[in-house]
């Protein structure tokens, strides 16, 4: 751990030595600031842009977007994120943006390649990089406040690519877990309910956390249902529970039944698509989980749209819950919302679980 510290620490130093060749700009960091005064950063959302020497980029930039741009039908293709270029012109433009790859390799040949190999003399580093134990470094607010930076450095591009590949979730999450942190924080700082938050814990004995503009729609303590809904675009959010449920109820069949079954009786009609339903089993909140999602159709209504579906079992409450996440926002991206809605998800708690301060 403390060689892996120092590691970190002198390639923070070889960085800003690095952005001061590319812009002619920078400040070298002490200690352990990057620097004294730092600008904001500023993000298209979804948006990773790459610093790479332009013939790097083309050997790289399918696997690069095979790990970000994950498709997801909303029903029309959307990923999380996109990654895009940085030309070698735009570079000092760039250098204040919230989320950034700087890829590179020990012999590239272009401007980028040249100043990190200048910079990478440091015999730990560079013998780790080379042997493969070194191939990303996260830094954060290295150049501006609330930035991310990745840097992707291997001994060559076929190895960088098997590093890329072969640590896609990793590499993935170090962005992935950020935009998701940013989230949370714009919903429990700026917009939370606290007030409902309360009465549905007294109430119920389990509670989320969501945004002011959410409002109860339907509620049937004895069926044990809930309905959440937001408008501007329409959204909405369903928690079902059951008392004395089992794991058995965490099948992909029953659950696909019973969003159907709320879907007639609440919704006006609506079903799931069987074309694009994908279920897995997995956990939510360290609880045993079905996660379903897919697409629903209202075929009197001429509507559809995404859903997200969270089945578990609580063992301390001894009940099956049902968190549903959906939404109907025709011509408009739908991932940035459903993002939020599953962090709302991820704010569930019983009378069991300790508040997080």
């Amino acid at each position: 751990m403390k060689k892996r510290i120092i590691v970190l620490l002198l390639f923070v130093l070889i960085l800003s030595v690095i952005m001061m060749n590319i812009t002619g700009k920078g400040c070298i960091p002490s200690f352990l600031v990057s620097c004294t005064f730092k600008p904001n950063s500023w993000w298209d959302e979804g948006i990773i842009r790459v610093m790479a020497d332009s013939t790097d980029w083309q050997r790289i930039q399918v696997n690069l977007r095979d790990v970000y741009e994950r498709i997801i039908r909303t029903p029309q293709s959307e990923s999380t994120f996109r990654v895009k270029h940085v030309p070698m012109e735009q570079f000092e433009l760039y250098t204040r943006f919230k989320y950034l790859i700087i890829a590179s390799t020990m012999n590239s040949k272009g401007k980028i390649g040249q100043i990190v190999q200048e910079q990478l003399q440091d015999s730990l580093i560079k013998k780790g990089v080379l042997e493969g134990e070194y191939y990303v470094f996260p830094l954060r607010d290295q150049w501006a406040e609330d930035q991310l930076i990745a840097v992707l450095v291997a001994k060559d591009i076929q190895t960088l690519n098997q590093k890329i590949l072969s640590n896609s979730e990793f590499i993935y999450n170090i962005f992935k877990s950020d935009y998701e942190d940013y989230i949370h924080y714009t919903i429990e700082e700026n917009r939370a309910n606290r007030k409902l938050e309360e009465k549905l814990l007294e109430k119920y004995d389990w509670t989320l956390l969501l945004q002011r503009d959410y409002f109860v729609v339907q509620e049937y303590p004895v069926e044990g249902f809930i309905w959440f809904r937001r408008l501007m675009p329409e959204r909405w959010i369903f928690v079902r529970w059951i008392e004395g449920g089992d794991m058995g109820m965490l099948r992909p069949g029953w659950i696909v039944r019973e969003r159907n079954r709320i879907g007639a009786k609440y919704y006006g009609g609506d079903q799931v698509v069987n074309k694009y339903l994908y279920s897995r089993e997995g956990e939510f909140l360290g609880r045993d989980a079905q996660i379903t999602r897919g697409l629903w159709e209202n075929e009197g209504k001429v509507k559809g749209g995404p859903f997200k579906n969270y089945t578990f079992y609580d063992p301390l409450s001894r009940r099956i819950f049902m968190i549903d996440l959906a939404m109907y926002a025709p011509q408009k991206d739908k991932l940035p919302y459903l993002h939020r809605m599953d962090v709302i998800a991820e704010t569930f708690r019983t009378i069991f679980d300790k508040k997080e301060e």
